[in-house]
């Protein structure tokens, strides 16, 4: 029986891995970290820790955590600012990860994306690049990072960005070209099933999951 932990549960990504949590009959207890009370609170096997995520110190689990996942990710229009994004987008993930590190011997699940570098011009690319450097360097036995191209799904809010790239990139990824059909859109519930299917198995070290192998689930 496996214990979880996860932040960024009601996201679009997050609700679909929930979904599958839930239903895994190997997973005893799962730790939902979020700011304010979820739609999961009253299940059996969810704890529900109310928390500001600018700080991870006041985090307290009772269990041993064998997996942890981070679906946190916003957008700068969402956000406010660039600032606002990048404390969400980098130091509430690189916070999240210190914490599993310093207090767990899980694997850790985060989601980046396709084209992360920290030398990016955009800021977007630049904050993830930034992000998985820092997820790096913490003492983690297993580290997976999800590098997925543009999400496309159900959502809370509509993003319009994503609706109008949606078509052109679904429709150049049908050439036979390599770096094309990486650039495949991906449903929200193929990353969700990524997450939860590679986090099944026990694998120490740094693994980066390309868009190409996001596709497969």
């Amino acid at each position: 029986m496996k214990n979880v932990i996860i932040v960024g549960a009601t996201g679009a990504t997050g609700n679909q891995l929930m979904l599958q949590l839930i239903n895994d009959a190997t997973v005893e207890n799962i730790y939902v970290v979020h700011y304010r009370v979820t739609p999961f609170a009253h299940l059996d096997k969810v704890t529900e820790i109310t928390l500001d995520l600018a700080n991870f110190d006041n985090l307290d689990v009772e269990k041993n955590i064998d997996c942890a996942y981070c679906c946190l990710g916003t957008t700068r229009k969402k956000a406010g600012s660039l600032a606002a994004f990048r404390q969400v987008d980098k130091d509430y993930i690189v916070n999240f990860g210190t914490w599993v590190a310093n207090n767990t011997n899980a694997q850790l699940h985060v989601i980046s994306a396709v084209g992360a570098n920290a030398k990016s011009a955009s800021s977007y690319l630049q904050t993830k690049g930034e992000t998985e450097q820092l997820l790096r360097q913490l003492p983690l036995p297993a580290l997976y990072l999800y590098q997925p191209t543009l999400l496309h799904g159900k959502r809370d809010e509509f993003r319009l960005m994503e609706a109008v790239a949606y078509y052109p990139l679904a429709i150049l990824s049908l050439l036979p070209l390599l770096l094309l059909k990486q650039q495949k859109p991906i449903a929200i519930e193929q990353l969700a099933n990524a997450m939860y299917e590679l986090s099944q198995q026990v694998t120490d070290g740094h693994h980066v999951i390309s868009s190409l192998e996001i596709q497969q689930y």
